[in-house]
């Protein structure tokens, strides 16, 4: 039996060297390797969240491709950059050093939206609403932003994973070792392979098998193999163990990336709504243009005609510098809409992430599709003038200072997102992701005091070692060959007490953890009543742009009866230029107010469904209007969900 223990020294260390060797050699990735891995891990992570927690999946895509629109304006149109970093990170040189990244995955590249004429840009491009909600998504700086924010949680929740994984470590070691005390020159080698493992529970496993090599230069020389074997477990019974206290990492990480999809969304909902409005803003503005080109036409006419009465004594020298004053203050107005214009243009092209000095314009007709939609929305409504008093109406007589009643907005006209206000507050209660956000936090808040009180409690800890076999160095070189023999192996378990005598650390950090939970507590009702505010403030700003729409209406309706009359009555004498040039005043007003009204009203239906969380948008960057008349189904129920399975 003692023949048969001894081991194969020989073979077994080569046979653990070549596994080391193995090991170390598949472990020597390049970093394009590494960035692969990472990447597939994240989205899988991403798309794990997306799947369970909001019941689609889509992907989130960080590099961007190196054809961007953004790019192609630079160049075709040979605008000014700060350098090679204005065209893409593709567009850098790599410096002294650079590693090779590889090419990203395909899957993870963003494609470019490029509109209708994006080939040949040197004569300029022009945007429709729904290209300038896809260009925002692929150039939009805050919109990538938000991207690698979601991706770079991943990364962190592929982290707290991988420390409850099996890990291993591998070590190669050479040196060459002198002892003048006892005239000893020689060189030492060795090969360590490790293992660890960290367990839900909160054991922690770990082992080591290390092979030396010894060799004598001086004294006849003299080589010996070590072999060595050991291995520990830790197990712990009060502070430290449970599954819950062991995971929370990793359950805050995973939750982490939830919040921040929310956060995308939420982010997503806003983007789409500034957009719109920016784009509608360049649109008023043109029909502003629009109408202070015809107001200076107009006025360029009276001015010519007063000149011709004035001639003909009919009117004084006064009205007519009535009327070439307001001449002048047409033109001042007309130049200030034309750079208004400019202005309001650039603005939407910096939200879409493309250069302000890039020759860009918007779809001519598209003003003229936009307000036909704002109508069909007032479809019905009735816009006849609103009488103030039955009575009055029927009584001419009646007397100027009696009793007034005032006609309240009527509710069955409401538009279709006018809704009630309990059933909306409800809608965005349920449905705003901020706020799942907030609820969220709490319930991490609590979590956070169940650790830190874990934390006060004793330390007592199993603790088990075993170790079979020799180390060898210089020293020891002339002796045999080390074996691993269980039998001579050394063994030791027990237990481990950490008295809780000085927790001050631990217990301001229970503190701490407990006004966390008040603050996380206090944000909920914060942020609920934020909520609230918004839907009744969308609802109130839906009711006046209604309200104001049907004022406008009439309001354009006398002003355009109110010029034709002065002019008439100009004609015959019966009125004088000061009539006409505050008729025309008032026109060109009504005729603005009336397309602010329209477009307000759009704004505010676009913004009471991002309000109430109900604005879906998609990856393109383009949304989906919800219909307050049918049954709104969730993407899935476990969405509702705010703590971890786990």
């Amino acid at each position: 039996m003692s023949s048969a223990r001894p081991m194969q020294v020989p073979r077994l260390a080569a046979a653990a060297s070549l596994a080391l060797v193995a090991s170390v050699l598949a472990s020597c990735q390049s970093p394009a390797t590494h960035r692969e891995r990472a990447d597939a891990a994240a989205q899988a992570i991403i798309e794990e969240v997306q799947a369970e927690r909001l019941g689609r999946t889509e992907p989130v895509r960080i590099e961007t491709s190196a054809d961007t629109l953004r790019r192609r304006l630079l160049l075709g149109q040979d605008l000014p950059t700060a350098g090679p970093a204005s065209l893409g990170t593709q567009a850098l040189e790599d410096p002294e050093h650079w590693p090779e990244l590889g090419e990203p995955d395909p899957d993870l590249v963003e494609p470019p939206h490029l509109p209708e004429g994006a080939d040949a840009v040197q004569d300029g491009l022009t945007l429709s609403l729904v290209d300038a909600l896809q260009v925002a998504a692929r150039n939009s700086r805050s919109y990538q932003d938000q991207k690698e924010a979601v991706f770079e949680t991943a990364l962190s929740l592929d982290l707290e994973r991988y420390r409850l994984e099996t890990t291993f470590g591998g070590l190669l070691r050479a040196m060459f070792r002198t002892d003048e005390d006892a005239d000893e020159r020689g060189v030492e080698g060795t090969a360590e392979l490790s293992v660890n493992r960290r367990f839900e529970a909160g054991a922690q496993l770990g082992g080591r098998l290390v092979v030396d090599l010894a060799h004598l230069l001086t004294n006849e020389g003299g080589t010996s193999l070590g072999l060595l074997a050991d291995g520990s477990i830790t197990v712990p019974l009060l502070r430290g163990s449970g599954r819950h206290i062991v995971t929370e990492p990793r359950t805050q990480a995973q939750r982490n990336v939830l919040y921040q999809l929310f956060s995308f969304e939420r982010f997503r909902r806003t983007l789409v709504v500034e957009v719109a409005q920016r784009y509608y803003a360049v649109l008023q503005q043109l029909d502003r243009i629009r109408n202070a080109e015809e107001n200076y036409r107009r006025l360029v006419i009276l001015v010519r005609r007063t000149d011709a009465l004035e001639a003909a004594g009919r009117v004084t020298g006064i009205q007519v510098d009535q009327a070439r004053q307001d001449l002048l203050r047409a033109r001042e107005r007309w130049i200030a809409a034309r750079e208004t214009y400019g202005r309001q243009l650039d603005q939407l092209k910096m939200t879409l992430g493309l250069p302000t000095d890039a020759s860009i314009e918007l779809v001519p007709g598209e003003f003229d599709r936009l307000i036909g939609e704002a109508e069909l929305m007032f479809l019905g409504l009735d816009t006849a003038p609103v009488a103030v008093d039955d009575e009055q109406v029927a009584d001419e007589a009646l007397a100027a200072d009696a009793p007034v009643d005032l006609p309240e907005p009527d509710p069955a006209e409401r538009g279709r997102y006018e809704l009630d206000e309990a059933k909306a507050i409800a809608l965005a209660l349920e449905h705003r992701l901020d706020l799942r956000t907030a609820v969220g936090r709490v319930f991490d808040a609590q979590r956070g005091i169940i650790v830190a009180a874990d934390d006060l409690r004793m330390g007592l800890d199993l603790i088990g070692q075993a170790t079979v076999g020799e180390r060898r160095s210089i020293g020891s070189a002339g002796l045999r060959d080390a074996r691993l023999d269980p039998a001579a192996g050394v063994y030791s378990a027990g237990l481990e007490v950490d008295l809780p005598w000085d927790r001050r650390t631990q217990r301001l950090e229970l503190r701490r953890r407990m006004i966390d939970l008040q603050q996380a507590v206090r944000d909920v009702q914060e942020l609920e009543d934020e909520v609230k505010l918004d839907v009744r403030d969308a609802l109130r700003d839906l009711l006046e742009q209604r309200e104001n729409y049907r004022i406008q209406v009439q309001a354009q309706e006398i002003a355009e009866r109110r010029v034709e009359q002065a002019e008439e009555f100009l004609r015959v004498g019966r009125a004088d230029v000061r009539d006409v040039l505050e008729a025309n005043e008032a026109l060109i007003q009504a005729q603005n107010a009336l397309v602010d009204a329209l477009i307000a009203y759009r704004i505010s239906e676009l913004g009471f469904q991002r309000d109430v969380g109900m604005l879906r948008v998609d990856e393109r960057g383009l949304w989906e209007e919800f219909d307050p008349h049918t049954p709104f189904i969730p993407d899935n129920e476990q969405e509702r969900e705010e703590a971890d399975d786990e």
